[in-house]
């Protein structure tokens, strides 16, 4: 159940890209897909390919994966380590180290990376570690080892691993011979699997706009850029009507694995 006056903005997160065989439709701008149920993360806000979204300009620096899909997790690193998380390739290792640590700014359990190198060599000479965060009532920090036997080698310099978790984790670390030719680290946080999927809400606000503006759609336009007023002049969220108590329900077009959601709520504590 939520709160009596529901305004937000949601967001789910989820591994994997659905496929459909649909001709495409003429899409808007900043949308592509069979049914221009995708949105574009090209750099530099640049336009994406209609049908398979591919950026040619690159990804977004908050994307990356296929079609610049997936979240990527925020991360920070030692300052002489910055070529690791800093989204470009062409900048790679100096070859003096052979152990490299990244820390979660959030931790959150993870799905899968992709490790990006200078030389195939090294594509297969580098193993994933990463410290839980741990439940002092049971257990404490663990660190881990992500199977290598479950990755996919993209081309000759990429390699996406699988390495699901339960746990939240705080940290991961690289070692091995291959990180002196690494060039890249990203951390999947999932893949918006919300966008433009059948909504519905308890209610609607009838306040200025009346039923015109707030409708449960907007929950779930791709829009995250929260306006910094306490009315929301801007209608691009949804709300319910005042007084009594409000619920909204999404409905996936097909089944879809949810590993995390994200709700991005009205400004100044209203909720």
């Amino acid at each position: 159940m939520l709160s009596t006056n529901v305004l937000f903005n949601l967001i789910f997160l989820l591994m994997g890209i659905s496929q459909n065989s649909c001709q495409a439709e003429t899409c808007s701008s900043g949308w592509f897909g069979p049914a221009c149920q995708y949105q574009c993360h090209c750099a530099g806000s640049a336009p994406c390919d209609k049908v398979d979204g591919s950026c040619s300009s690159g990804c977004h620096h908050d994307w990356f994966g296929p079609a610049c899909q997936y979240a990527l997790v925020s991360v920070r690193s030692e300052p002489w380590d910055a070529w690791l998380t800093d989204s470009d390739d062409a900048t790679c290792s100096s070859g003096k180290s052979t152990s490299v640590t990244v820390t979660l700014d959030t931790p959150v359990p993870l799905s899968w990376l992709r490790l990006v190198v200078n030389h195939t060599d090294y594509l297969n000479s580098t193993y994933v570690n990463y410290l839980t965060v741990g439940d002092s009532l049971t257990h404490g920090h663990e660190t881990r080892r992500c199977p290598n036997a479950y990755s996919a080698k993209v081309d000759n310099l990429i390699l996406d691993i699988d390495c699901a978790t339960t746990d939240l984790v705080q940290s991961v670390t690289l070692e091995g011979s291959g990180l002196l030719g690494m060039c890249s680290l990203y951390i999947s946080g999932g893949r918006n699997v919300a966008l433009r999927e059948s909504t519905s809400q308890s209610s609607k606000y009838n306040g200025e706009g009346g039923h015109k503006f707030w409708t449960s759609d907007l929950a779930v336009d791709g829009r995250i850029d929260i306006p910094n007023d306490t009315e929301f002049q801007s209608r691009t969220c949804t709300h319910t009507a005042v007084g009594s108590p409000g619920s909204w329900t999404l409905v996936f077009s097909k089944p879809v694995y949810v590993t995390s959601f994200l709700i991005f709520n009205r400004r100044h504590g209203k909720w």
